[in-house]
């Protein structure tokens, strides 16, 4: 059995996920309970990028995932932006118990709209949903901007492990489901038209009047 084979046979997908988000928001607490089901409370800021790899199975097929955990600091903005490139979905993140952190959810989808493929898929993930009491951003608020914006949105909390897959899986899904919609809709452009030869048989016969097939024309 070749090696190329092998490496097909492990998986049915290989997709580039993004998390994005402004600093603290707990990107890469999802991201570790997600990929080595641990948590802890303190984690160091990232620098520029980090990622981890995950193979789920998703409606029967075998996806393989390397989810990008980026910096949410502004300096590392520039070097962030080269990561967007190729990605095949984006987890926007906001923290329900900072404000800031919610308005500037805008700016990051601005951000994946221009740096990501067209038509790339987003998510809006409301973290720490396990701090209840101190929530400041209403899930109707979040809710009704991601609905405006057609994004799908879920709440989260790397603590108590609420969403974490159920996420990973929806969000996966979404995916396949755009990438074989786009391969679908490449097939259909790529059809050859009908081609009429028009031989001497079949060329039409025109009158003096400039019509065809018929001594006057009605128009």
């Amino acid at each position: 059995m070749s090696l190329d084979y092998v490496s097909r046979a492990e998986y049915d997908y290989l997709l580039k996920l993004l998390i994005v988000g402004d600093s603290g928001v707990g990107k890469t607490s999802i991201l570790q309970r997600f990929a080595t089901d641990y948590f802890k409370n303190d984690y160091v800021a990232t620098v520029g990028v980090d990622f981890h790899i995950r193979t789920i199975d998703v409606d029967g097929h075998r996806c393989k995932l390397q989810v990008w955990d980026t910096a949410g600091q502004d300096r590392f903005r520039c070097v962030v932006s080269t990561f967007y490139r190729g990605a095949h979905g984006a987890m926007i993140c906001f923290d329900i118990t900072d404000k800031d952190s919610f308005q500037n959810v805008q700016t990051w989808l601005d951000t994946v709209y221009t740096s990501c493929p067209e038509d790339t898929p987003v998510f809006l993930v409301g973290t720490k949903s396990d701090l209840q009491y101190k929530r400041v951003i209403p899930y109707s608020t979040a809710k009704a901007y991601a609905d405006k914006n057609q994004l799908v949105y879920l709440e989260t909390s790397a603590k108590t492990n609420e969403n974490i897959l159920i996420c990973f899986e929806d969000f996966t899904r979404s995916i396949v489901a755009h990438m074989n919609q786009m391969k679908l809709n490449s097939k259909e452009k790529a059809k050859p038209g009908v081609k009429i030869d028009l031989n001497s048989e079949t060329k039409p016969i025109t009158t003096s009047e400039g019509c065809f097939g018929a001594s006057t024309c009605t128009i």
